[in-house]
C-alpha cells in the first residue's frame, strides 16, 4: 500500500477517536445535569408521598376533634335530656341526640378510611424509601463516575493529538489539504473503504477498472460518487 495512505487511514482513525473522545466529553455536563434531574425528581416524589402522609395524619386528627366535641355534646344533650318537662320537649332532645349519633358514626366511618388510607400510605412509603436509597446511591455513583472520567479522556485527547501531529508530518502537504477538504465536505471522514466493489461510504459501485486498480497500485484513487479517497481494508 501507498505509504501515504496508509498514514491517512492512521490519521483518520486518530481524528475518529479523537472526535469520539471529544462528544463524550462534551455530553459529561448533560449527562451530569440529566442524573441531578433523576435525582432531584426521585427525591420530590418522595417528599409528595410523606406531604400527603402528613396531610393524612393531621385529616385523622381533625375528624377525632370533631368526634370529641360531638361526644361531648352528646353527653351534654343526655344529661339535658333528664331534665325535660313536656313530650315535646322530649321528643326534640331525643331528635337532637340521634341526630349526634348519627353524626358521631359518620366521622368516625372517615376516621376509618382515613386510618386505612394511612396504612396502605405507609407501606408505600416504607417501599419507596428502600427503593429512593438504592436509587439515589446508584446515581450518586453514576454522577461521580462521570466527573471522574473527565481527567482520563482528556489525557488520551493529549495523546491523539501528540500522535496526529506526528502522523501528519509524514504526509505530503498537498495530499494532506485534499484529505482536509474532503473531510470539511464529509462530515470528518475523508477516506472510505472499498469492499465487494462498493465504497462503503457513499455505497455506489466501484469502476471495475478503478477497484482493480485498487487493489493492484499504490495510487490515490477518489470515489466517482462522494470523491473521498479510497482504501482497501485486505491490503491496508
Amino acid at each position: 500500500m501507498n505509504p501515504e495512505l496508509r498514514n491517512l487511514i492512521t490519521l483518520q482513525d486518530i481524528e475518529l477517536k479523537s472526535a469520539e473522545l471529544h462528544k463524550q466529553l462534551s455530553d459529561i455536563p448533560r449527562q451530569i445535569q440529566d442524573l441531578n434531574d433523576e435525582l432531584e425528581r426521585l427525591t420530590s416524589a418522595h417528599e409528595e408521598r410523606v406531604a400527603i402522609a402528613k396531610e393524612l395524619a393531621n385529616r385523622r386528627r381533625t375528624l377525632e376533634g370533631q368526634v370529641d366535641m360531638l361526644q361531648t355534646k352528646l353527653s351534654r344533650l343526655k344529661d339535658q335530656l333528664m331534665t325535660v318537662k313536656t313530650n315535646k320537649e322530649y321528643t326534640a332532645m331525643l331528635h337532637e341526640i340521634q341526630t349526634a349519633e348519627g353524626q358521631i358514626r359518620e366521622e368516625e366511618d372517615r376516621i376509618l378510611e382515613v386510618m386505612e388510607e394511612m396504612e396502605a400510605r405507609d407501606q408505600d412509603i416504607e417501599a419507596a424509601r428502600q427503593e429512593l436509597g438504592t436509587e439515589s446511591a446508584g446515581l450518586r455513583d453514576s454522577i461521580r463516575a462521570a466527573g471522574d472520567s473527565v481527567p482520563g479522556l482528556e489525557e488520551q485527547l493529549a495523546r491523539l493529538g501528540a500522535e496526529k501531529e506526528a502522523v501528519e508530518a509524514l504526509v505530503d502537504r498537498e495530499l494532506l489539504a485534499r484529505y482536509r477538504q474532503i473531510a470539511a465536505a464529509r462530515k470528518g471522514v475523508a477516506l472510505a473503504e472499498a469492499k465487494d466493489e462498493l465504497c462503503s461510504c457513499c455505497h455506489v459501485r466501484i469502476r471495475p477498472q478503478m477497484y482493480a486498480d485498487l487493489l493492484r497500485t499504490d495510487a490515490i484513487l477518489y470515489c466517482d460518487s462522494c470523491s473521498r479517497i479510497l482504501f482497501t481494508r485486505e491490503e491496508s
